[in-house]
């Protein structure tokens, strides 16, 4: 019994072990539930959120990229599959937790209706 928790110390110690942080994200429904999203964001090297990602069939795919943001108050970001061939995106309020969608340009194709507001609520997502 001495020997084998010797053993296991010295297998502890001769390994390096290396830990993944969790990385920020999004977990956003409407108010009936019927409507869940997640969304994660990667940093870049200066420590700016530069990627967004979201869940699509249990995988992150990236969307696009945070093209506006403003500590502790907004943050907006592209969704290039969310309507294809139309120039789309979310803007959350930092403060209040709304995300409500966006149309960033004009295009040939028109949505019959906007998707509605979703509230979220911050997500550690580890992967």
């Amino acid at each position: 019994m001495k020997y084998r928790f010797i053993y296991i110390l010295v297998l502890l110690f001769a390994f390096n072990a290396q830990a993944f942080e969790p990385t920020t994200g999004l977990v956003c429904q409407n108010s009936n539930n019927t409507v869940y999203m997640e969304f994660l964001f990667k940093n870049d090297r200066e420590d700016d959120f530069a990627d967004a990602y979201k869940r699509i069939n249990d995988k992150f795919i990236q969307i696009g990229k945070v093209v506006g943001q403003k500590p502790s108050s907004f943050m907006l970001w592209e969704d290039k599959y969310a309507y294809l061939g139309v120039d789309f995106a979310w803007h959350l309020d930092k403060v209040t937790k709304i995300l409500k969608p966006i149309i960033l340009s004009e295009s040939i194709i028109k949505l019959d209706k906007m998707p509605e507001m979703l509230s979220c609520r911050s997500k550690s997502f580890w992967y």
